[in-house]
C-alpha cells in the first residue's frame, strides 16, 4: 500500500481550505479531509432534488400539474380537428368548385402547415406552458 496521504493529492486551494477546517476544528488535516469528504457525501445521498433541480411535490401539486397537462392536451386536439376538418372541407371546396389558383393553393398548403405543426407550436406560445 503507498505511503501517500490524500492531502498529497489536493491542489493548493483545496489543501489551504483543509487545513484551515482542520485547525478550526482541532484536528489533523487527514481527519479533517475524512470528515468533510464523509459529509460531502452524505449530503448528496440526501438531496436527491440537487440532480433534477426540483423539490419533491406533494400529491396535490402533481395532482395540478396533471390537470394542467390534460387542459393543454385537450386544447392540442381541439386545434388538431380543427385544421382536419378545415383541410377537409377545403379539398372539398376545391373539387366541387373546380377552383385551383394560387390563393386556393396557398390555403391549402396553410391548413396542411398547421396541421403539421399542430403538435409542436404549443411549446412557442407564451402562457400556454
Amino acid at each position: 500500500m503507498s505511503q501517500e496521504s490524500p492531502e498529497d493529492h489536493l491542489d493548493s486551494e483545496t489543501k489551504a481550505a483543509v487545513t484551515e477546517y482542520a485547525k478550526a476544528h482541532d484536528q489533523s488535516a487527514s481527519h479533517a479531509l475524512n470528515e468533510l469528504v464523509d459529509a460531502g457525501l452524505t449530503a448528496s445521498k440526501h438531496d436527491t432534488s440537487a440532480g433534477t433541480g426540483e423539490k419533491e411535490l406533494t400529491p396535490a401539486q402533481l395532482e395540478s400539474r396533471q390537470q394542467t397537462i390534460a387542459s393543454q392536451q385537450r386544447q392540442i386536439v381541439r386545434f388538431q380537428k380543427i385544421t382536419i376538418f378545415g383541410g377537409l372541407g377545403w379539398a372539398v371546396l376545391t373539387f366541387a368548385t373546380g377552383a385551383n389558383g394560387p390563393v386556393w393553393t396557398a390555403v391549402g398548403m396553410a391548413i396542411i402547415v398547421l396541421m403539421a405543426a399542430s403538435t409542436y407550436v404549443w411549446e412557442y406560445i407564451p402562457g400556454f406552458q
